[in-house]
């Protein structure tokens, strides 16, 4: 299980910058990476998402700036993490808030690279726009994570690892790539 937990340096980072220079050597201690053992590292990425006590804003910038969306589906890390970025109303910078603007707030990151905060805002405005035009939204993508996290937690046996999602339940995914979404409220 000490896998799981490779992100706990990360918590001590308060910007990407400092994230980014230490997540791929954790990783590889943990033997975590996409190339080393791919079941590990979708485990891994899980544990970070659902675990990790950075912010929302950090963890789906890390995740945005380090993980190659063909080693992970970035679209689970959205829908884990998005309402709570979306809640903070943070606005875009005024040279692309007319381009996505319309893709819902910003994210408060710090980086000293212009460049990684343009990737990392292009890359979340190209997930959200993605899942407005597919039709199964952020609602049916957090129910997706909560259960794979809730199923890696237990094949894992990850003790204190949260259940659910704060204040819902997501409902069983079903076969192929949309998922069907209950509320209880």
């Amino acid at each position: 299980m000490t896998d799981l937990r490779w992100y706990l340096p990360l918590e001590q980072c308060r910007s990407l910058d400092a994230i980014r220079r230490q997540w791929r050597p954790l990783l590889e201690q943990a033997a975590s990476l996409p190339d080393q053992d791919p079941v590990r590292h979708h485990d891994a990425l899980l544990a970070f998402i659902g675990m990790s006590a950075l912010s929302p804003h950090l963890k789906l910038a890390a995740l945005l700036a380090c993980v190659d969306s063909r080693d992970f589906d970035l679209r689970l890390a959205l829908g884990a993490l998005d309402d709570q970025v979306r809640a903070s109303r943070a606005p875009w910078p005024g040279s692309v808030a007319d381009a996505v603007g319309g893709n819902g707030p910003a994210m408060q990151v710090a980086t000293g690279r212009d460049w990684l905060g343009a990737f990392v805002v292009g890359r979340l405005a190209g997930l959200r726009d993605g899942l407005a035009n597919d039709g199964t939204g952020i609602a049916a993508w957090r129910a997706v994570f909560w259960n794979r996290f809730r199923a890696m937690a237990s094949r894992r046996g990850c003790d204190g690892a949260p259940a659910s999602a704060p204040g819902q339940d997501a409902a069983p995914e079903c076969a192929g790539r949309r998922a069907v979404l209950t509320l209880v409220t």
